[in-house]
């Protein structure tokens, strides 16, 4: 499963999943069953417009998420 973060022009973000090369509307539910099912998320999909902050930000969210998922405190690749 992969997140990709959207901004548009007025810099409202939106974020859908991937799952499985199908994007569908973001659900909480959908993610913690595909994290069980795969014990780890993708690296994100992040579009244009975000800061480096912002780009950066959701990347070690991912990574926390995925040392969580592991039970390590080492990067997951």
């Amino acid at each position: 499963m992969k997140l990709i973060f959207k901004k548009d022009d007025e810099s409202q973000i939106s974020v859908v999943q991937d799952i499985d090369g199908e994007e569908q509307e973001f659900s909480y539910v959908d993610m913690i069953k595909a994290l069980i099912k795969s014990k780890k998320m993708e690296e994100p999909e992040i579009s244009k417009g975000f800061t480096d902050a912002e780009t950066k930000s959701i990347q070690r969210m991912v990574e926390f998420i995925n040392n969580e998922i592991c039970g390590t405190d080492e990067a997951v690749s």
